[in-house]
């Protein structure tokens, strides 16, 4: 599927804003599990906390163009993408990625 220069600015814009609203969740979960901190094994839950994000974060923020279509259906599912986000991409990839998300 071919990117125009302009969805490849929107594309952009609407994958930072995800990446950015999943950083802030991952960051107040964190301060959460410090802040109730009592015991060694508390601090290694966080630990096995953050290593099982990263591997998330990791493998679902893929901008290769390539991927896009299912990165972004899988963000619109989780809510850290919303419609407005990629209302100006053309039509057809708009309707591709709400498909995807209604199937996960």
């Amino acid at each position: 599927m071919k990117w125009t220069n302009k969805e490849k600015k929107i594309a952009r814009k609407a994958f930072d804003s995800a990446y950015e609203k999943e950083m802030q969740e991952i960051k107040s979960l964190l301060l959460e599990k410090v802040s109730s901190l009592e015991t060694d094994s508390d601090l290694w839950a966080i630990e096995d906390f953050l290593s099982q994000r990263r591997k998330i974060i990791d493998e679902k923020y893929d901008y290769r163009y390539s991927k896009l279509i299912l990165v972004f259906s899988r963000l619109l599912c989780e809510n850290y993408l919303s419609e407005d986000d990629i209302s100006e991409l053309n039509d057809e990839k708009k309707e591709i990625i709400k498909k995807f998300a209604s199937q996960l």
